[in-house]
């Protein structure tokens, strides 16, 4: 019996190291499955911080799309109007352009202020016969101008626009308006021949 007795000592005892066993590996696989839901919601809260930031970072990212594009629009506005500026116009072109108003200032006939304007598209005048008495005018397009001798003054103005000289004049009171001249090399009426 006494066989049968340590026997039951010795099943009792493997029985309690397995028990502590398994009480240890069951300690152990619940502070492991701790740290794992602890690492599972640092990297969910990673993963929801990374979110947010791609969503700003995305916001971020069209509003510099769109800053681009304006950018871009400004750019070239700007490069027109730059290469507008690089236009080919001479000093001499200009003292030309001053040349050709003084002289138009100092015509006393509407037969004489024809002279000086361009043959292009739309372009007319009127006078209020057939010999040529005024009030005669300058159509333009969709404008026009009444002629009067005498009513340039002095030269207000000039800017330089893609090739073309333009020259703002003061006008003396018989208009309301001043004159601005653009000033062009073309054929003008009375350089027309007839076939």
């Amino acid at each position: 019996m006494d066989l049968k007795k340590e026997f039951l000592t010795w099943a009792i005892v493997l029985l309690l190291v397995i028990a502590g066993i398994a009480i240890f590996d069951n300690l152990r696989t619940s502070r492991l499955a701790a740290e794992l839901q602890a690492d599972r919601d640092g990297a969910a809260e990673k993963v929801s911080s990374l979110q947010v930031e791609l969503e700003n970072t995305l916001s971020e990212a069209d509003e510099l799309r769109e800053e681009q594009k304006r950018l871009e629009e400004v750019v070239g506005d700007l490069e027109q109007k730059n290469s507008a500026m690089k236009s080919p116009v001479r000093y001499q072109d200009f003292k030309e352009a001053i040349s050709a108003v003084e002289k138009y200032k100092s015509v006393d006939t509407f037969e004489d202020a024809i002279k000086f304007i361009a043959l292009v598209n739309f372009t007319g005048f009127s006078t209020l016969d057939s010999e040529g008495t005024c009030p005669c005018s300058f159509s333009f397009v969709n404008r026009s101008i009444e002629w009067k001798p005498n009513v340039i003054t002095d030269l207000k103005e000039f800017t330089l626009e893609e090739g073309k000289i333009a020259l703002t004049y003061q006008t003396t009171a018989k208009l309301r308006h001043d004159y601005q001249l653009i000033m062009t090399k073309a054929a003008g009426y009375l350089d027309q021949t007839e076939s």
